[in-house]
């Protein structure tokens, strides 16, 4: 049933790189010129993603929640490589080579996913009212209701949140989900205080990459604009229906651009900077040592 789908996908995929190339090869001497005066642009790029490669890594550390030997900067290169392979396939395979990889240094899987878990359930917890604070931001009156609605559901998830805990604690029937009361609870539980910083601090260095490279390329952007770029780009790559989510990014980069005041050219030579910039921050990190899996105390 799943195979229609899959071609279908593959195919989306296939046309997506055929497409991309033909513009870059037909928008060629543009996109160069740009390039060639954005190389500091490109560095600062790097850096910064490098710092939210880091950080992410630290908050997953964070969210882990039980006693452990691993290596933080030892894990920091096994994230950057995880990144690089989610271009493998649809879906974020990268979960699956920091679950295997922290299961050879002596994680339970489930504990590794259980992280996973509460990562993701942060991030689009703090995504709701990045969201609302980036709308109020722009300054835009239109932006005021989504704000308010954004604010409501945020507010909403955290006393959903406290309301299925207390039921949880009554549940007996059915008997199949009462047996796996405790898995629920620990996987509602867990997001502690520093976690939720570290996911700020991911989501700041996001807003400032974005803001530091649409003002590179003479976009009229604000640091409420470049905080909804940031929110709408994470939560899309949590989904990642294409692999390294592939086109989702670049068109919110590229509309982004678009309303910013900047041209085709330019929009596109931003969302390729951007997506190279990704890559070659994973490609630093992951070759600033061996990775060896290994428990390391």
């Amino acid at each position: 049933m799943n195979r229609p789908w899959r071609v279908v996908r593959n195919v989306a995929y296939f046309a997506l790189v055929v497409v991309a190339i033909v513009l870059v090869v037909h928008w060629w001497p543009e996109l160069a010129a740009i390039w060639r005066k954005q190389a500091l642009t490109f560095v600062g790029a790097i850096v910064i993603m490098m710092c939210g490669t880091l950080v992410q890594t630290r908050n997953f550390l964070v969210f882990l929640n039980v006693g452990h030997s691993v290596r933080f900067w030892r894990f920091a290169q096994v994230w950057a490589l995880s990144s690089l392979a989610n271009y493998v396939a649809p879906l974020q395979p990268g979960i699956a080579v920091r679950v295997a990889w922290l299961a050879r240094c002596g994680v339970n899987v489930s504990e590794g996913l259980l992280a996973t878990w509460r990562q993701l359930v942060a991030s689009v917890w703090i995504s709701l009212v990045g969201l609302a604070v980036g709308l109020l931001l722009t300054g835009d009156s239109r932006g005021r209701w989504p704000a308010l609605f954004l604010g409501v559901a945020w507010v909403a998830i955290y006393l959903l949140r406290s309301l299925c805990l207390r039921l949880l604690d009554r549940w007996t029937r059915p008997a199949w989900l009462a047996h796996r009361k405790q898995l629920l609870q620990r996987a509602a539980t867990g997001i502690v205080s520093s976690g939720l910083a570290g996911v700020v601090t991911q989501y700041v260095l996001g807003t400032l990459v974005l803001y530091w490279v649409y003002g590179r390329f003479g976009a009229d952007i604000g640091i409420g604009q470049a905080l909804v770029l940031t929110c709408l780009v994470y939560v899309s790559s949590m989904i990642s229906v294409l692999p390294g989510n592939l086109g989702v990014v670049e068109a919110i980069y590229m509309f982004g651009g678009h309303g910013f005041g900047l041209s085709v050219a330019e929009t596109g030579a931003l969302a390729l900077l951007l997506r190279v910039s990704n890559v070659a921050s994973s490609v630093l990190l992951a070759l600033c040592g061996v990775v060896k899996p290994s428990r390391e105390g």
